[in-house]
């Protein structure tokens, strides 16, 4: 099965208005009172609905962009303490000036490499929300997310296109992420639609599809 059969679904997708629900009593975040509060302010029963068009709007406030990012990233924050540490004082100003850097410019694999590794929980999931809102390219494309559903989709092996990357996982992710953007961006091309909405497509419909089998 190609991807490209499902071209004139994935360049419609509405992909901007993926959003998911966002509840304060989930967002208990002392460091970053202040920002979670903002978000908040005109909230109604203490609930907000983020999505991708939000989030890009917010690019010029970089800490309530990084915020937002989270929230719609992990809406239930997630498990352990990987956002706690990434929102702590240091890491969020560490975060901030490192993001400054990654706005609508070329970023190296071995700089995205440097970067994660010296902010306190910041993994390449989350390192690669960021750049896909921010507009970075990698090696001329751009950056689109790369998270544990994504890598479950691509591990299927469902897709022709994706099938050299049919066993990344966690550890060898960053060293096939400059080539699944290159695939990606092939794709988008291809077929005329934003990479992000190729991305969107393999979270929504990558863990799902399959083959037609003639009995």
């Amino acid at each position: 099965m190609k991807i490209r059969e499902y071209g004139n679904l994935i360049k419609v997708l509405p992909y901007l208005n993926q959003g998911f629900d966002v509840h304060r009593k989930n967002w208990i975040v002392e460091s970053q009172a202040e920002i979670i509060n903002e978000i908040f302010e005109n909230s109604e029963n203490d609930k907000v609905t983020i999505n991708r068009f939000d989030i890009e709007n917010s690019k010029n406030n970089l800490p309530i962009f990084i915020v937002k990012t989270l929230m719609w990233g992990y809406p239930t924050k997630g498990r352990g303490n990987n956002i706690n540490n990434l929102l702590a004082k240091d890491s969020l100003d560490k975060l901030i000036n490192t993001l400054e850097n990654y706005s609508n410019t070329e970023v190296s694999i071995a700089q995205l490499k440097t970067d994660i590794k010296g902010i306190d929980g910041l993994g390449l999931s989350t390192m690669t929300k960021f750049t896909n809102f921010l507009n970075t390219r990698i090696n001329g494309n751009k950056a689109v997310i790369l998270d544990l559903q994504i890598m479950s989709a691509l591990n299927r092996g469902v897709f022709e296109e994706f099938k050299t990357l049919e066993k990344i996982n966690y550890d060898n992710a960053i060293s096939k992420y400059a080539e699944y953007l290159s695939i990606v961006g092939e794709i988008s091309q291809e077929i005329n639609s934003a990479p992000d909405q190729i991305e969107n497509f393999l979270f929504l419909f990558g863990r799902s599809l399959s083959e037609s089998k003639a009995r």
